[in-house]
């Protein structure tokens, strides 16, 4: 079974409802610890999928830079309130949402690199392809 594919899945639906969370804490302050839920579930997940890279060959950097990512991601999220506090505070809530997006598209290419992977090896070693249906 390849696990890569639902947790891409399941990240990316956590980002969206992340996103929209992080948008409603500025009229709700009571969805910052939702909005917090969710990235965390992004973050578990760019960590599950680096460390399988890790253990695939050719994909070691790749799941080296994405645990980097996913143990700073939620670093910056909790603090990123008390950085540059003041007018130009928006440009640190740009940057975490930019992270987030960063995150999302790190669990993209490491998910299709897994993909890949797998289908090579499946072909090198000779095992019979699922044929098209017509």
């Amino acid at each position: 079974m390849n696990i890569a594919r639902p947790v891409r899945i399941v990240a990316t639906i956590a980002a969206l409802v992340a996103v929209a969370f992080g948008m409603g804490t500025y009229t709700h302050a009571d969805f910052t610890s939702i909005h917090m839920l969710f990235g965390l579930i992004v973050a578990l997940a760019l960590l599950i999928l680096a460390v399988l890279a890790v253990f695939t060959n050719g994909l070691g950097r790749l799941g080296a830079i994405g645990i980097v990512y996913a143990l700073i991601m939620p670093i910056f999220g909790v603090t990123q309130q008390t950085i540059l506090v003041g007018d130009l505070h928006w440009l640190v809530e740009t940057a975490h949402l930019a992270v987030g997006f960063g995150a999302v598209a790190l669990i993209g290419t490491i998910s299709a690199r897994l993909l890949l992977s797998k289908q090579t090896a499946r072909n090198v070693s000779g095992q019979p392809q699922p044929q098209p249906v017509r």
